[in-house]
């Protein structure tokens, strides 16, 4: 069942994409204006720049992520201090990483920098990298794998470190984790991912049974503004990434692998 979900929820999000949609409403108009239908081509065509003008001038998921994004705030400095950190896979390019043979970052990169700056200020806490391949093909590119290169350089530790390098999504970063670590139900965990990333995240660990305190980073909501800026790659890769949260908080959802849209503190 878990390789039946993997590849069905890369299947319908390839179905909902809106890059893919940009260009499937583009060769629909070009088809039903070879076919003579002039009005409707019209319409479609007018649909397609509407859409480019309003993503390419508007930060829409920026927008988007806001609720999002407002699930959570980082612990404040009177927090306890945490028994362990987990840090969720997601902020790593293993396919350039292996090619070129040295650690490859992407836009999640404070998920690491976070990860690493915590554990220095904790130096008790045991610490949690999961995170192995989300790709369909590339299950040998390992982000867990990198992930070590990269404490190791930093001069982490490795006895206090746990690696879970088989999970290819949020259910399994859990699942996988709580078999290796195993948490006591009195111990204080502070999870850190993308701040959008985090109400889904939360809920799968509360699934779980294990309890976590969210540390969100890596965020996009800069505030509400009309003021039209016009970055179409950005702005269509940031509604690609929220779109895909908010599809997977309602399939996680409805699935049974979290109980809640916006989980509580469990």
């Amino acid at each position: 069942m878990d390789n039946l979900f993997f590849i069905a929820s890369k299947l319908i999000w390839m179905l909902i994409s809106p890059a893919n949609w940009l260009v499937l409403i583009l060769l629909l108009a070009l088809l039903l204006n070879r076919l003579g239908w002039r009005v409707w081509a019209r319409c479609t065509w007018a649909l397609e720049f509407g859409l480019i003008l309003l993503i390419g001038a508007y930060p829409v998921g920026q927008w988007l992520a806001e609720p999002l994004e407002s699930y959570s705030a980082i612990p404040g400095p009177d927090a306890p201090a945490p028994d362990g950190i987990i840090v969720l896979g997601g902020a790593w390019q293993t396919e350039q990483a292996d090619y070129w043979q040295q650690w490859e970052l992407n836009h999640a990169a404070e998920r690491e920098l976070a990860f690493l700056m915590l554990a220095e200020r904790y130096p008790a806490a045991k610490l949690v990298f999961t995170g192995g391949s989300g790709r369909v093909f590339s299950q040998g590119h390992k982000e867990a794998h990198w992930a070590q290169a990269l404490y190791r350089d930093f001069g982490l530790d490795e006895t206090r470190l746990v690696l879970e390098s088989e999970s290819r999504n949020t259910d399994e970063n859990a699942r996988f984790s709580k078999r290796l670590v195993t948490p006591k139900i009195d111990e204080r965990w502070w999870l850190i991912t993308s701040a959008y990333h985090m109400p889904r995240s939360v809920g799968v660990f509360c699934q779980q049974g294990w309890s976590v305190t969210p540390y969100p980073v890596d965020h996009y909501y800069a505030g509400l503004s009309w003021r039209p800026n016009w970055q179409l790659a950005k702005h269509l890769q940031e509604l690609e990434r929220v779109l895909h949260e908010w599809l997977g908080l309602v399939v996680y959802r409805g699935t049974g692998k979290s109980s809640y849209l916006f989980p509580p503190r469990c």
